[in-house]
């Protein structure tokens, strides 16, 4: 897998890929885009700044935009069809800079309810109806108990920076979420190291 185009990604991701002069795929990408693709779950293991994001980005796009071309859009409010956990508001903060650029032609709904944000904001944030949830998980298992969110339609969970939520002992909360969503849920997992914590998640 040389170039984007090998993946058989929506028109309208390479063409944002190709504005913004993304042409090769870093190994984590080349390893996971075919394999989300499919359908798989996933763990990917490599350092920080290796283009993980993207890895998990385009696949999940492609497929949320997929759904919505064969007419199955998502229509009722604060349903998302995929979450993507991160453990701080400065990652999520991150994330969502990288999802903005690559939703632009895709016009797919990217909302975040994070930590160090008020409940009030994150409640506003997912008041309506959108595809992609960007969360802590402190904040999600909140706005679950509360009943803002649901989980009921999420086809793909995204865990990134694993090894630092461990750290911050969040597996309880990672595992309300993980029961919260559909048993054939699609998994990735991304991480620089694998701590003991990590490989209890991953099991």
């Amino acid at each position: 897998m040389n170039s984007f185009s090998d993946f058989g990604l929506l028109p309208s991701l390479l063409k944002t890929l190709k504005e913004k002069r993304i042409s090769k795929p870093t190994e984590i990408q080349a390893n996971t885009i075919p394999m989300l693709m499919g359908g798989q779950s996933v763990v990917g293991v490599s350092e920080t700044g290796s283009g993980k994001t993207l890895a998990y980005a385009l696949p999940l796009l492609h497929m949320l935009k997929s759904l919505e071309a064969e007419g199955d859009s998502v229509t009722q409010a604060g349903a998302p069809r995929a979450v993507v956990m991160v453990p701080t508001r400065e990652l999520g903060e991150q994330v969502s800079k990288v999802f903005k650029t690559l939703t632009h032609d895709t016009r797919l709904r990217v909302r975040p309810a994070l930590g160090g944000m008020t409940l009030e904001q994150a409640r506003r944030n997912t008041s309506a109806a959108f595809e992609v949830l960007l969360a802590t998980p402190g904040r999600l298992v909140q706005m679950l108990e509360q009943e803002h969110i649901s989980l009921a339609d999420v086809r793909m969970l995204i865990f990134d920076e694993a090894d630092q939520m461990m750290d911050q002992g969040f597996l309880p909360d990672s595992n309300f979420v993980v029961d919260a969503c559909p048993k054939d849920l699609q998994m990735a997992l991304f991480s620089a190291t694998v701590s003991t914590a990590v490989q209890e998640l991953m099991n």
